[in-house]
């Protein structure tokens, strides 16, 4: 009863039947070949984008935001959010890099500039597996909360990888003013203002502690 009682059981639950979903609706609009595998893992890209950035705004949104409900509940989703987060990227990575590029094989054919996206996208991956793996009660307990916390904080580098990955080889960005590459932007540009305005926040309570003390 108490997994029913869980926010995160309900969103790992959602990303894996979202992904069956994906791969059903996306093989019977497209017939089986390249352009499914296509489809199927831009969506795969995106749903992991936004779990992504949803991760990353929870924090600093709540900082600047003080009237959003539930700050508990979102604070305990933030682990299931980053899991699904890493679910996609691996469910992306495997279509892009078997299905399309061939595998391992495929490298040699790739120019310097995609050979880039690939190795960034890789580190990533790597960021996302190892927070993933960590994101458990029992890991927190084991490494100790403080660094915990620390491994927790790369989660910033591996976004910023990602959204260079995208700029790099994305077909939605190679046009700059498509819909999709300014609603991205637009999305991006928020949650730099509100992390840069939670750390303004963090600052300023800073210097008035130090002053009272």
């Amino acid at each position: 009863m108490r997994l029913l009682k869980n926010i995160r059981f309900y969103i790992l639950a959602f990303s894996v039947l979202f992904s069956i979903a994906a791969l059903v609706a996306v093989s019977n609009f497209y017939p089986a070949g390249e352009l499914m595998v296509i489809k199927l893992e831009r969506l795969y890209a995106f749903s992991a984008l936004g779990f992504l950035y949803i991760t990353l705004l929870i924090g600093p949104g709540i900082k600047v935001f003080g009237f959003i409900p539930y700050k508990s509940k979102l604070i305990h989703a933030r682990r299931a959010l980053g899991v699904s987060a890493f679910y996609f990227v691996l469910l992306h990575s495997n279509l892009a890099f078997f299905g399309l590029l061939g595998g391992f094989g495929g490298l040699g054919y790739l120019d310097g500039r995609y050979l880039l996206a690939v190795s960034l996208s890789f580190t990533a991956e790597l960021i996302l597996a190892l927070m993933a793996a960590t994101s458990f009660d029992f890991m927190v307990r084991k490494l100790t909360y403080r660094w915990w916390k620390f491994l927790h904080r790369f989660v910033y580098l591996a976004g910023t990888l990602i959204v260079i990955h995208a700029l790099l080889i994305g077909s939605h960005y190679q046009d700059k003013f498509s819909l999709v590459a300014l609603v991205s932007f637009a999305l991006l540009a928020f949650l730099l203002a509100v992390e840069a305005i939670a750390w303004v926040k963090y600052l300023v309570m800073r210097a008035r502690i130090r002053r009272l003390s």
